[in-house]
């Protein structure tokens, strides 16, 4: 049995253990994402939660829309061939999910989007042009200030295959 005065360090190794794998996924710190499982390090999907994450970010799209809520943060690489069709998204409950894809060359935050998704809406490869950008995931501009909650994003990947010799015998 292990006395009161040893658990006391023990619970403070295990704690700071834990907080050391645990980051949040923001603007300065993204998370990054390679949508769809055809391509070399592709993650098909990413299941995890607003809360916690990005917290400065208070509008987006050049103010057309806000984002009441904290965002989770990922940066995507789109190649000109794509290594996926479509970014699906769906969210759990206290909130309503949207996201934006922001270039990462205007920076993190309220700038122009290329494009947007929720719930209903997924992105659509043929939207985005080759690139790097920011993928924003947050509650709805219509939802309460600072809501949040779990959501998953899904690229349906594809493996693009090019014709490598062909003969007729």
């Amino acid at each position: 049995m292990i006395s009161r005065k040893r658990m006391l360090p023990l619970a403070t190794f295990l704690a700071s253990a834990v907080s050391i794998e645990a980051t949040a996924q923001t603007c300065a710190q993204p998370f990054t994402w390679t949508p769809g499982s055809g391509s070399p390090g592709g993650v098909p999907s990413i299941n995890d939660t607003t809360c916690g994450h990005e917290t400065s970010i208070v509008s987006t799209c050049q103010s057309n829309f806000g984002a009441p809520g904290q965002a989770y943060i990922s940066l995507i690489h789109v190649a000109a061939a794509g290594t996926f069709t479509s970014i699906f998204f769906s969210g759990g409950s206290g909130y309503t999910l949207a996201s934006y894809l922001v270039p990462q060359a205007s920076g993190c935050g309220n700038f122009a989007c290329t494009t947007t998704g929720d719930a209903t809406t997924p992105m659509l490869h043929s939207d985005i042009p080759p690139g790097d950008y920011y993928l924003i995931v947050t509650g709805a501009d219509f939802d309460a200030v600072g809501a949040c909650g779990t959501f998953s994003m899904t690229g349906n990947g594809y493996l693009p295959i090019a014709l490598q010799s062909f003969s007729i015998d």
